[in-house]
């Protein structure tokens, strides 16, 4: 699992994760993530790379956008593969973190 800081600035940061968001995957990222989901300003995850997405993984990502809400900020998450689409929606987790395909899309929403 890779995680790599596509752009940030004071506005937001936009992420990229690359890989299997299992055990392994998030005890490589997960601190990283922590320490972008804690900084307070909205966060954009591109997921597009993410081939699976384990228990350990949406528990990551809904914590990161829990800090994020408390903070007042969004997480958006982009182009997720259709099956971990498919996980995160029925996991119920899409109000918390909204899912777009469209990156102007995800920038307007994390900034709103």
């Amino acid at each position: 699992m890779e995680l790599t800081v596509v752009q940030s600035d004071d506005a937001f940061t936009h992420l990229a994760l690359a890989g299997r968001l299992d055990v392994a995957g998030e005890q490589t990222v997960g601190t990283a993530f922590a320490a972008h989901s804690g900084a307070g300003k909205a966060l954009i995850v591109d997921l597009s790379q993410v081939s699976f997405l384990a228990s350990l993984g949406i528990r990551m990502l809904f914590q990161g956008a829990k800090a994020l809400f408390a903070e007042g900020s969004k997480m958006v998450l982009l182009k997720p593969q259709p099956l971990v689409e498919e996980i995160l929606q029925t996991a119920g987790l899409t109000e918390l973190m909204p899912i777009t395909h469209d990156e102007k899309e995800a920038r307007s929403i994390a900034m709103g």
